[in-house]
């Protein structure tokens, strides 16, 4: 495996590694912010396990992992804009 063929098992094993500590944050405070980082966790574990173990796997035309992906972005989208939210109520509070 090359170099740059190695990055997809690297990310693979840095989301799954981020995955367990968010969860368990969402589940202590059951705030939807950790929900989504969770969820958006999930989602790259999930297509980095496809591309790394089934990148022949479709959903249609597309790589399986590609449609994961976009899942992935746009939890991230959610996740972040909660982040976001959430520091700026903070702001307000203090």
């Amino acid at each position: 495996m090359s170099a740059s063929g190695a990055w997809p098992l690297v990310l693979l094993a840095v989301f799954a590694t981020h995955l367990p500590f968010f969860a368990w944050r969402w589940r202590v405070t059951r705030e939807r912010r950790y929900g989504a980082t969770t969820l958006t966790f999930a989602l790259l574990v999930a297509c980095y396990g496809l591309r790394v173990f089934a990148p022949e796997l479709r959903a249609g035309e597309a790589p399986l992992h590609e449609v994961v992906r976009v899942f992935a972005w746009l939890s991230a989208a959610v996740s972040i804009g909660w982040f976001v939210h959430h520091q700026v109520v903070a702001r307000r509070r203090r």
